[in-house]
Protein backbone atom coordinates (compact mmCIF):
# COMPACT_ATOMS: atom_id res chain seq x y z
CA UNK A 1 0.00 0.00 0.00
CA UNK A 2 1.56 3.18 -1.01
CA UNK A 3 2.68 5.77 1.34
CA UNK A 4 1.29 9.35 1.30
CA UNK A 5 -0.56 11.92 3.38
CA UNK A 6 -3.37 14.04 2.20
CA UNK A 7 -7.16 14.13 0.69
CA UNK A 8 -7.74 11.62 -1.53
CA UNK A 9 -10.90 12.49 -3.75
CA UNK A 10 -11.91 9.71 -5.09
CA UNK A 11 -13.68 8.33 -1.84
CA UNK A 12 -12.77 4.65 -2.51
CA UNK A 13 -14.75 2.51 -4.37
CA UNK A 14 -17.90 3.18 -5.90
CA UNK A 15 -19.83 -0.15 -6.15
CA UNK A 16 -19.50 -0.70 -2.29
CA UNK A 17 -22.45 -1.62 -0.34
CA UNK A 18 -22.70 1.02 1.47
CA UNK A 19 -24.97 3.75 1.36
CA UNK A 20 -24.54 7.41 2.86
CA UNK A 21 -26.67 8.72 5.63
CA UNK A 22 -29.23 11.80 4.47
CA UNK A 23 -27.89 14.70 4.80
CA UNK A 24 -31.44 16.12 5.71
CA UNK A 25 -33.80 14.01 8.16
CA UNK A 26 -36.26 14.34 10.85
CA UNK A 27 -33.43 13.93 13.53
CA UNK A 28 -31.05 16.79 11.75
CA UNK A 29 -34.31 19.33 11.26
CA UNK A 30 -35.30 18.94 14.99
CA UNK A 31 -31.72 19.78 16.00
CA UNK A 32 -31.64 22.67 13.81
CA UNK A 33 -35.30 23.96 14.93
CA UNK A 34 -33.89 23.84 18.31
CA UNK A 35 -31.15 26.32 17.77
CA UNK A 36 -33.50 27.82 15.56
CA UNK A 37 -35.51 28.34 19.54
CA UNK A 38 -32.34 28.84 21.27
CA UNK A 39 -31.33 31.75 18.66
CA UNK A 40 -35.01 33.47 18.85
CA UNK A 41 -34.76 33.42 22.87
CA UNK A 42 -30.90 34.73 23.10
CA UNK A 43 -31.84 37.12 20.30
CA UNK A 44 -33.75 39.94 22.45
CA UNK A 45 -31.71 39.23 25.02
CA UNK A 46 -28.42 39.87 22.69
CA UNK A 47 -30.06 43.12 20.97
CA UNK A 48 -30.35 45.08 24.41
CA UNK A 49 -26.65 43.67 25.66
CA UNK A 50 -25.71 45.01 22.30
CA UNK A 51 -27.46 48.76 22.34
CA UNK A 52 -26.80 49.15 26.14
CA UNK A 53 -23.62 51.23 24.60
CA UNK A 54 -21.34 49.26 27.38
CA UNK A 55 -18.56 47.90 25.89
CA UNK A 56 -18.43 44.88 28.30
CA UNK A 57 -21.75 44.57 27.52
CA UNK A 58 -21.25 44.18 23.36
CA UNK A 59 -18.07 42.01 24.00
CA UNK A 60 -20.63 39.51 26.19
CA UNK A 61 -23.14 39.98 23.66
CA UNK A 62 -20.26 38.46 20.72
CA UNK A 63 -18.99 35.77 22.72
CA UNK A 64 -22.68 34.12 23.23
CA UNK A 65 -23.46 34.32 19.42
CA UNK A 66 -19.95 32.40 19.13
CA UNK A 67 -20.84 30.38 21.39
CA UNK A 68 -24.40 29.33 19.70
CA UNK A 69 -23.81 30.28 15.38
CA UNK A 70 -20.02 28.81 15.17
CA UNK A 71 -21.42 25.08 16.36
CA UNK A 72 -24.09 24.93 14.59
CA UNK A 73 -22.24 26.23 11.30
CA UNK A 74 -19.71 23.54 12.02
CA UNK A 75 -23.29 21.11 12.78
CA UNK A 76 -24.22 22.09 9.02
CA UNK A 77 -21.01 21.25 7.56
CA UNK A 78 -21.11 17.74 9.32
CA UNK A 79 -24.02 17.22 7.71
CA UNK A 80 -23.23 18.17 4.39
CA UNK A 81 -20.04 16.03 4.68
CA UNK A 82 -22.56 12.98 4.98
CA UNK A 83 -22.42 13.16 1.26
CA UNK A 84 -19.15 13.62 0.65
CA UNK A 85 -16.90 11.76 -1.42
CA UNK A 86 -13.12 12.45 0.16
CA UNK A 87 -10.94 10.29 2.30
CA UNK A 88 -8.91 12.27 4.60
CA UNK A 89 -5.73 9.98 5.96
CA UNK A 90 -2.20 10.07 6.78
CA UNK A 91 -0.32 7.03 6.13
CA UNK A 92 2.77 6.11 7.96
CA UNK A 93 5.59 3.22 8.32
CA UNK A 94 3.21 0.74 10.27
CA UNK A 95 0.06 2.94 10.89
CA UNK A 96 -2.79 4.85 8.51
CA UNK A 97 -4.49 7.39 10.43
CA UNK A 98 -7.70 8.94 9.49
CA UNK A 99 -8.24 12.24 11.61
CA UNK A 100 -11.42 14.30 12.73
CA UNK A 101 -12.49 17.05 11.69
CA UNK A 102 -10.80 19.97 13.15
CA UNK A 103 -13.30 22.80 12.46
CA UNK A 104 -15.80 20.54 14.18
CA UNK A 105 -13.52 20.14 17.29
CA UNK A 106 -12.41 23.82 17.01
CA UNK A 107 -15.70 25.10 17.23
CA UNK A 108 -16.36 22.86 20.89
CA UNK A 109 -13.38 24.72 21.93
CA UNK A 110 -14.51 28.12 20.72
CA UNK A 111 -18.23 27.96 22.29
CA UNK A 112 -16.31 26.38 25.70
CA UNK A 113 -14.42 29.76 25.61
CA UNK A 114 -17.26 31.69 25.26
CA UNK A 115 -19.18 29.80 27.72
CA UNK A 116 -16.56 30.74 30.37
CA UNK A 117 -16.15 34.25 29.03
CA UNK A 118 -19.45 34.86 28.86
CA UNK A 119 -20.43 35.75 32.80
CA UNK A 120 -16.94 37.72 33.36
CA UNK A 121 -17.99 40.31 30.43
CA UNK A 122 -21.44 40.14 31.22
CA UNK A 123 -20.47 40.73 35.11
CA UNK A 124 -18.28 43.73 34.25
CA UNK A 125 -21.65 45.29 31.96
CA UNK A 126 -23.76 44.64 35.10
CA UNK A 127 -21.67 45.89 38.07
CA UNK A 128 -19.80 48.12 36.46
CA UNK A 129 -21.59 49.81 33.61
CA UNK A 130 -25.32 49.76 35.48
CA UNK A 131 -26.45 47.15 32.46
CA UNK A 132 -30.20 45.84 33.86
CA UNK A 133 -33.25 44.67 31.89
CA UNK A 134 -32.91 41.12 33.39
CA UNK A 135 -28.73 41.18 32.86
CA UNK A 136 -28.33 40.06 36.52
CA UNK A 137 -30.66 36.65 36.57
CA UNK A 138 -28.81 35.87 32.81
CA UNK A 139 -25.39 36.88 35.17
CA UNK A 140 -26.11 34.23 37.64
CA UNK A 141 -26.76 31.23 35.56
CA UNK A 142 -23.89 31.86 32.77
CA UNK A 143 -21.67 32.12 36.05
CA UNK A 144 -22.91 28.58 36.69
CA UNK A 145 -22.61 27.06 33.48
CA UNK A 146 -19.29 28.30 33.11
CA UNK A 147 -18.41 26.95 36.59
CA UNK A 148 -19.44 23.93 35.12
CA UNK A 149 -17.24 24.06 32.25
CA UNK A 150 -14.47 25.55 33.21
CA UNK A 151 -12.56 22.39 34.14
CA UNK A 152 -12.69 21.01 30.76
CA UNK A 153 -11.39 24.04 29.15
CA UNK A 154 -8.20 23.88 31.59
CA UNK A 155 -8.16 20.11 30.36
CA UNK A 156 -8.08 20.96 26.48
CA UNK A 157 -5.80 23.65 27.34
CA UNK A 158 -3.52 20.76 29.80
CA UNK A 159 -3.60 18.57 26.48
CA UNK A 160 -6.15 16.17 28.13
CA UNK A 161 -8.84 16.02 25.28
CA UNK A 162 -7.09 15.77 21.98
CA UNK A 163 -8.29 15.50 18.05
CA UNK A 164 -9.93 11.90 17.65
CA UNK A 165 -8.51 9.65 14.83
CA UNK A 166 -9.06 6.44 13.40
CA UNK A 167 -5.85 4.45 13.62
CA UNK A 168 -5.68 1.36 11.66
CA UNK A 169 -2.10 -1.06 12.01
CA UNK A 170 -1.21 -4.26 10.35
CA UNK A 171 -3.00 -5.79 13.54
CA UNK A 172 -5.36 -3.63 15.47
CA UNK A 173 -7.78 -1.10 14.82
CA UNK A 174 -7.68 2.13 17.32
CA UNK A 175 -10.58 4.92 17.75
CA UNK A 176 -9.32 7.42 19.57
CA UNK A 177 -12.02 9.75 20.92
CA UNK A 178 -11.68 12.74 22.27
CA UNK A 179 -11.36 11.08 25.98
CA UNK A 180 -11.52 7.47 25.53
CA UNK A 181 -9.72 4.68 23.05
CA UNK A 182 -11.84 1.59 22.02
CA UNK A 183 -9.15 -0.70 20.49
CA UNK A 184 -9.41 -4.45 18.72
CA UNK A 185 -7.60 -6.87 17.27
CA UNK A 186 -8.89 -7.04 13.32
CA UNK A 187 -9.03 -11.14 13.74
CA UNK A 188 -11.85 -10.07 16.14
CA UNK A 189 -14.09 -8.18 13.56
CA UNK A 190 -16.18 -9.30 10.87
CA UNK A 191 -18.07 -6.62 9.77
CA UNK A 192 -18.31 -2.96 8.73
CA UNK A 193 -21.25 -0.82 8.48
CA UNK A 194 -23.29 2.58 8.63
CA UNK A 195 -25.95 2.70 11.36
CA UNK A 196 -28.91 4.74 10.31
CA UNK A 197 -30.56 8.22 12.39
CA UNK A 198 -30.33 8.70 14.78
CA UNK A 199 -27.24 8.01 15.85
CA UNK A 200 -24.95 7.74 12.42
CA UNK A 201 -21.53 5.67 13.14
CA UNK A 202 -19.31 3.68 11.65
CA UNK A 203 -19.85 0.47 13.15
CA UNK A 204 -16.57 -2.04 13.05
CA UNK A 205 -17.87 -5.60 14.60
CA UNK A 206 -17.32 -9.31 15.48
CA UNK A 207 -19.03 -11.49 17.41
CA UNK A 208 -17.66 -10.01 20.90
CA UNK A 209 -16.36 -6.80 20.14
CA UNK A 210 -17.46 -3.69 18.34
CA UNK A 211 -16.08 -0.66 18.02
CA UNK A 212 -18.04 3.17 16.84
CA UNK A 213 -16.75 5.78 15.17
CA UNK A 214 -18.97 9.26 15.21
CA UNK A 215 -19.05 9.45 11.27
CA UNK A 216 -20.25 13.33 12.32
CA UNK A 217 -16.54 14.26 13.70
CA UNK A 218 -15.15 12.84 11.06
CA UNK A 219 -13.03 14.89 8.23
CA UNK A 220 -13.64 11.86 5.83
CA UNK A 221 -16.74 10.91 4.19
CA UNK A 222 -18.84 7.93 5.70
CA UNK A 223 -18.66 6.21 2.79
CA UNK A 224 -15.87 6.36 1.77
CA UNK A 225 -14.91 5.56 5.29
CA UNK A 226 -16.14 2.44 5.09
CA UNK A 227 -14.96 1.22 2.05
CA UNK A 228 -11.62 1.97 3.15
CA UNK A 229 -12.06 0.44 6.35
CA UNK A 230 -14.01 -2.66 5.23
CA UNK A 231 -11.54 -3.19 1.99
CA UNK A 232 -8.55 -3.71 4.80
CA UNK A 233 -10.42 -5.80 6.78
CA UNK A 234 -11.23 -8.14 3.81
CA UNK A 235 -7.75 -7.63 2.41
CA UNK A 236 -4.97 -8.20 4.92
CA UNK A 237 -2.17 -8.21 2.48
CA UNK A 238 -3.19 -3.96 1.75
CA UNK A 239 -2.87 -3.31 5.79
CA UNK A 240 -0.24 -0.79 7.02
CA UNK A 241 3.70 -2.58 7.54
CA UNK A 242 6.76 -1.27 8.83
CA UNK A 243 8.53 -1.57 5.86
CA UNK A 244 6.57 0.99 3.91
CA UNK A 245 8.54 4.24 3.10
CA UNK A 246 8.48 7.11 5.22
CA UNK A 247 5.19 9.81 4.16
CA UNK A 248 5.34 12.57 1.72
CA UNK A 249 2.69 15.33 0.85
CA UNK A 250 0.96 14.75 -2.30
Amino acid sequence: MPSHSGTDPSGGHTDGPFVAPPALSKSVLRVFALIALAVACLGLGLWVLWISGSVAARAAAVLMAAVVLIPTAALALSMARRRSGLLVLDEHPGEVVLRGSRFFASALVIALVGIVFYPISLGVAVLRDGVEEGSMTMFALSFLVAVACLPVLVMVLLGKYRLNRLVLTHDLVTYHGYRRTTSAPWESLDSVAITPEPKVVLLISGPSTEIQVPLGLMASGPVPLAEYVDDLLHHPNRRPTETQNPSSET
